[in-house]
């Protein structure tokens, strides 16, 4: 995370020796979180053998690429915000308006056209060691953080895959590699084959202090109650009005000015030089009122030089869904999740699932929706649009990755009944479409449309 590079506002000074900084470990550690301690484990072996070459991580159908020298760290990308990734670097390390105007020799052959861009930055001395030292430890912590956060997600469906209740950390530890994570070595493949793409090794990132920074940084995240939402989605003002009511003239023009929907929180970070964890928390608040949101966001386009030079991108794999489980006939009433954080729209489910002789759970917390449905396997999920910290869509898609909830009909509860909603939820893996206010009669339709179970007519 951004925090590898600033702490307190300041940016810390590197040399060609110096190592990530080595948090203390809390005293009181969330054991429960082992997903980093898992990554850690998968790329030990590299870095005992003293690797080089080029790892593929694939989890949850997201891939990654980490590149080591000698069991070191050299550079990492992957799926997601890799231009904004590589922009941010250059931002914070002072490079981008160099990087902005070089252009690649024709003929040269690399793999990672932001490796490359800061090899020649490098090479004609526009970029010292520190700075590239820089780049290259900001790039790789913010991979490694988006690698353990899948996992933790992957673990959870691992989890319910083996129909047991066992703690996040006992499922990491029993299940097979494949089932959670791909790991492939590519031997001797390097970002940039050019004469000028070898760094220094000394430019290299130590490997076990980056990953226990990983560690650190992710239990806090999640002890933050943040375990899905990802610091590559933006803030936007959901209720401009109502923010500036609740917050000083001062605090709205601040904010006003650095949110505006295209930014992501690591964007925002850099740009008001903040680590991204702090600035999540002061925006924390906010969230959980509803008066700034949460989006996702789409990558840059890819910088001019590197459309001219870049390689055909290599056909990325793709995971089998799992065949789907048909149940037999069951007459046992349906168990019924209603995840919707207005206590109001909860009871009023409750109640009326309740004399339809339905078993209903409810969740007002986003960050309590996985945990709770891989308890209770739920045979129909109501899910509010509008949550604080996640989306309806990003929970979704979330639960969808579970391998256990593939087929779980998920019906999307909303005021806003428009025709870009329906097809966003759709997109999504949505089943159905339900607007609100709620309505008894529509509910029931929907249970006895999806649900597994028969409805009961008593007390309707």
């Amino acid at each position: 995370m951004d925090a590898a590079l600033t702490f307190s506002g300041t940016r810390t000074q590197l040399n060609s020796q110096t190592p990530l900084p080595v948090l203390p470990r809390p005293q009181s550690q969330p054991r429960q979180l082992y997903a980093a301690d898992f990554l850690s484990q998968q790329l030990t072996p590299f870095q005992q053998q003293r690797f080089t070459g080029r790892l593929d991580i694939t989890v949850g159908g997201q891939n990654w690429r980490l590149y080591l020298a000698l069991g070191r760290f050299a550079w990492a990308t992957g799926d997601g915000h890799a231009i904004r990734r590589w922009r941010r670097q250059m931002i914070r390390s002072g490079l981008f308006a160099s990087a902005s105007k070089i252009r690649p020799r024709q003929g040269d052959c690399f793999e990672c056209w932001d490796y490359q861009a800061l090899t020649i930055l490098a090479q004609r001395q526009v970029a010292s060691s520190e700075q590239a030292i820089a780049v290259i430890q900001g790039t790789v912590v913010e991979v490694l953080f988006e690698i353990v956060q899948a996992i933790e997600l992957a673990g959870l469906n691992s989890r319910t895959a083996h129909r047991d209740r066992l703690p996040l950390s006992t499922s990491l530890a029993t299940s097979a590699n494949s089932e959670l994570l791909e790991l492939l070595p590519r031997l001797g493949v390097r970002p940039s084959n050019t004469d000028t793409g070898i760094l220094p090794r000394t430019w290299t990132i130590e490997s076990e202090s980056t990953l226990q920074f990983t560690e650190i940084t992710w239990q806090k995240w999640c002890k933050a109650g943040l375990i899905l939402c990802s610091p590559n989605r933006a803030p936007v003002l959901s209720q401009p009005e109502t923010l500036q009511r609740q917050t000083t003239a001062k605090t709205y023009k601040s904010l006003t000015e650095i949110i505006n929907g295209k930014r992501s929180l690591r964007d925002i970070a850099v740009l008001i030089k903040k680590d991204v964890f702090a600035l999540m928390r002061s925006l924390l608040p906010h969230i959980r009122q509803q008066t700034i949101g949460l989006a996702e966001i789409a990558d840059l386009p890819l910088p001019t030089f590197a459309r001219a030079a870049m390689p055909a991108p290599a056909e990325p794999r793709r995971v089998a869904k799992a065949p789907a489980v048909i149940a037999g006939a069951d007459v046992c009433p349906s168990l019924v999740v209603c995840i919707d954080d207005n206590p109001q729209v909860c009871r009023q489910m409750t109640e009326l699932l309740n004399r339809a002789n339905q078993r209903v759970v409810t969740i007002q917390e986003a960050v309590q929706a996985l945990p709770t449905l891989l308890t209770h396997k739920p045979d129909l999920i109501f899910l509010d649009l509008v949550m604080p910290i996640a989306s309806g869509y990003e929970i979704c898609t979330q639960i969808r990755r579970v391998a256990a909830f593939k087929e779980t009909p998920i019906i999307i509860l909303t005021g806003n009944d428009g025709i870009i909603d329906r097809v966003r939820a759709k997109m999504v893996g949505a089943t159905d479409f339900l607007a609100k206010p709620i309505e008894q009669d529509k509910v029931l339709a929907a249970v006895a449309k999806y649900a597994r179970g028969n409805l009961s007519a008593t007390g309707i």
